[in-house]
C-alpha cells in the first residue's frame, strides 16, 4: 500500500498541501489584520456619525416635541368648533331678520290705525270748538276739551311720524339684509365648509407626519441597535480568527504526520491514515463553513451601515423640516380663517345695528301711547260729567264725548297690540344678542389661545428643525467619507474571501489522496482503531468544535453547523 501511495504521489501531494495551507495562513493573517484595522476605523466613524444623529433623535424624542401634536390637535378641534358655531349662527341670522320683518309689518299696520285716530281726533277738535262757540258763555267750560284734543293729536302725530320714518328705514335695511343673506348665506356655508375641509385635511397631514416623526426615533434606534449587533458579530469573528487559524494549523500538522507515516512504509497504519485524511477534510470544510458565515456577517453589516448612512440619517433632517412647513401652512390657514370671519362679522353686526334703536323708539312710543290712552279715558269721563250738567243743550258735546270714548277704546286696543309687538321685538333683540355673541370679539378667544399654543409648538419644531438641518448638513458630508470607508472595507473582505477560497483546492487534493489510498487497499481503508485514531489526531485540539468535527468524520455523519459568535467586545454605537 505504501509503494502504491508513493507511486500516486500522496505524500508529495500532502506536503504540497502543507505549503499551500501555510501560504493561506500567512496571507489570511495579513488580510484579517488589515480588515480588523479597517473595520475598527469604520465602527469608530459610524459611531461618530450616530453620535451626531443622536442630537437630532434626542430633539425629536424630547418632552417639548411630544407636546407639539396635542397642541396642533387642540387647534384643529377649536377651529372646527369655531366654524361650526358660525355656521349655526349664520343660519339663525336669516330667521331673525325674517321675524323682525314680520314685526315691522305689524307695527306699520298699528301705526296706520293710530294715524287714522289722529285724523278723527283733529275732526273732534274742530267740532268741539264749534260747540263751544254755539254754547256761548256756558260752553267755555269745554274749551279745555278742544285744547286737550289739539295737544293730543299733535303729540301723537309726532310720535307716529317718527315711528313711521324709522320703521320704513329699518324695513328697507331689513329687506336689503334679507336679500343679501339669501344670496350670501349659501356662499358663506360653502366657504365655511371648504375652510373646515381644508382644516381637516391639514390636520390629517400634520397628524400623519408628526406620527411618522415620533415613530422615526424608535425605528432609527432599532436600526442602529441591529447594526451595532452586526458590528459586534464581525468584531467577534475577527477576534475568533485565532481559533480558525489554529484549526488550519492543526490540519497542516496532521497532513505532515500522515505524509510522514506514508513515507515510513507503515502499512498497518494505512486505514488510520485514510481516516486521518477524512478528519482533515471535515476540518477544512468546517473552516470553509465558518468563513462563509463570517463573510455573510461582514457584508450584511456593511449593507446595514450603508442603509443608515444613505437613508435613515439623511432623512431625519428633511422630515422634521417638512413638519415645520406643514404646521406653518396650517397656521396660515387659521389666520386666513380669522380674517374671513372678521369680514363676515362686520356684515352681520351691521345687519343687526338698527334693531336695538328700533326697540328703544318703539318702547318710547308705547309709553306715550299708554299716557294718551289714560288721558283720553280721563278726558272722556270729564266731558260726559260736564255735558250731563247742561242737559239737552250739551247734546253735541255728549256726542263728542261718546266719540272720544270710542277712540279711547280703539287706542287702547292698538296700545295693547303695540305692547305685544314690543315684547316680540324685545325677544328678537335677545335672540340677536345671542346670535351676535358668536360673532363677537370674545368668540375668538379660544381660537387665538389655541393658535398661540400651536405657534409655541411651531417654535419648538423650528428649533428642532434648525438643529436637524445643521446636524444634517454635517452628517451629509461625513456620510460621503463613510461610504468611501465602506467600499474600502468591502474590498478588504473580497481579498480575504479570495484567500480562503483556496481551501477548496486543498480539499480536492485531500480527496484525491484518500481515493488513491482507498484504491490501493479497498478492504483496509476502513480498517482502523477508532479510539487510537481519535487520540492520535485530537491530541492538539483545544475547542469542542474540532472534536465534534472529528467525531462526525469518523462516524461518516453530517458536518456540524458552524456557530457564529456574536459575543465579542460590546459595541456601543448610540
Amino acid at each position: 500500500m505504501t509503494a502504491a501511495a508513493e507511486e500516486a504521489g500522496a505524500p508529495r501531494v500532502l506536503r504540497g498541501l502543507e505549503d499551500d495551507l501555510g501560504a493561506v495562513l500567512a496571507e489570511s493573517e495579513r488580510e484579517m489584520g488589515k480588515l480588523g484595522s479597517d473595520f475598527e476605523g469604520l465602527a469608530q466613524e459610524t459611531s461618530a456619525i450616530l453620535e451626531t444623529a443622536r442630537t437630532i433623535v434626542g430633539c425629536a424624542e424630547s418632552e417639548r416635541m411630544a407636546s407639539v401634536l396635542p397642541r396642533v390637535a387642540k387647534l384643529g378641534t377649536v377651529a372646527r368648533a369655531f366654524i361650526g358655531e358660525r355656521l349655526a349662527a349664520t343660519a339663525g341670522i336669516l330667521d331673525t331678520v325674517m321675524a323682525e320683518a314680520a314685526q315691522l309689518e305689524r307695527l306699520e299696520q298699528l301705526t296706520r290705525g293710530q294715524k287714522a285716530i289722529v285724523k278723527e281726533t283733529g275732526m273732534l277738535r274742530v267740532l268741539t270748538n264749534i260747540e263751544v262757540a254755539r254754547l256761548g258763555e256756558v260752553g267755555t267750560g269745554f274749551q279745555y276739551l278742544a285744547v286737550e284734543l289739539d295737544d293730543f293729536s299733535r303729540a301723537v302725530a309726532r310720535s307716529t311720524n317718527e315711528l313711521t320714518s324709522l320703521t320704513e328705514e329699518r324695513r328697507k335695511t331689513i329687506e336689503e339684509t334679507r336679500r343679501t343673506l339669501a344670496l350670501e348665506l349659501p356662499q358663506m356655508r360653502e366657504g365655511f365648509a371648504r375652510m373646515e375641509g381644508s382644516l381637516e385635511n391639514a390636520q390629517s397631514l400634520v397628524d400623519a407626519t408628526l406620527a411618522q416623526m415620533y415613530q422615526t426615533p424608535a425605528r432609527f434606534r432599532g436600526c442602529v441597535e441591529e447594526v451595532a449587533g452586526k458590528i459586534a458579530g464581525v468584531v467577534a469573528a475577527i477576534q475568533a480568527h485565532d481559533i480558525t487559524r489554529q484549526q488550519i494549523e492543526h490540519v497542516q500538522e496532521a497532513l505532515g504526520t500522515i505524509a510522514a507515516g506514508l513515507d515510513g512504509g507503515d502499512g498497518a497504519a494505512g486505514g488510520a491514515m485514510w481516516a486521518g485524511l477524512a478528519i482533515q477534510s471535515y476540518q477544512l470544510r468546517n473552516v470553509q463553513q465558518t468563513i462563509e458565515g463570517w463573510m455573510t456577517q461582514i457584508r450584511t453589516c456593511l449593507e446595514g451601515i450603508a442603509q443608515i448612512a444613505g437613508a435613515e440619517l439623511l432623512n431625519l433632517s428633511p422630515m422634521i423640516m417638512s413638519q415645520e412647513r406643514v404646521l406653518t401652512a396650517q397656521l396660515t390657514r387659521i389666520e386666513g380663517l380669522e380674517e374671513e370671519c372678521e369680514a363676515e362679522d362686520a356684515k352681520v353686526q351691521a345687519s343687526f345695528a338698527g334693531i336695538s334703536g328700533l326697540m328703544q323708539l318703539v318702547s318710547e312710543h308705547l309709553v306715550r301711547s299708554k299716557a294718551v290712552r289714560d288721558r283720553l279715558q280721563l278726558l272722556m269721563f270729564n266731558s260726559i260729567v260736564e255735558a250731563s250738567h247742561l242737559g239737552t243743550q250739551a247734546d253735541g258735546i255728549l256726542e263728542i264725548s261718546k266719540s272720544i270714548k270710542r277712540i279711547s277704546a280703539a287706542w287702547a286696543e292698538i296700545t295693547t297690540q303695540s305692547e305685544a309687538a314690543t315684547q316680540e321685538i324685545g325677544t328678537l333683540v335677545e335672540q340677536s344678542g345671542s346670535t351676535l355673541e358668536a360673532f363677537s370679539e370674545g368668540s375668538y378667544a379660544g381660537l387665538r389661545e389655541a393658535r398661540n399654543e400651536t405657534e409655541e409648538g411651531l417654535a419648538i419644531l423650528r428649533e428642532t428643525a434648525h438643529v436637524a438641518d445643521t446636524q444634517g448638513r454635517d452628517i451629509e458630508a461625513t456620510v460621503r467619507a463613510l461610504q468611501a470607508r465602506i467600499a474600502e472595507v468591502g474590498r478588504a473582505a473580497d481579498r480575504l474571501e479570495s484567500c480562503f477560497g483556496r481551501l477548496g483546492t486543498a480539499l480536492r487534493s485531500i480527496e484525491v489522496a484518500r481515493e488513491e489510498l482507498e484504491k490501493d487497499n479497498p478492504a483496509g481503508s476502513g480498517d482502523y482503531d477508532r479510539a487510537a485514531v481519535e487520540e492520535r489526531f485530537s491530541a492538539s485540539y483545544t475547542t469542542e468544535m474540532e472534536r465534534a468535527v472529528l467525531r462526525a468524520a469518523l462516524e461518516g455523519g453530517p458536518l456540524p453547523e458552524a456557530e457564529q459568535s456574536f459575543a465579542g467586545n460590546s459595541v456601543e454605537l448610540f
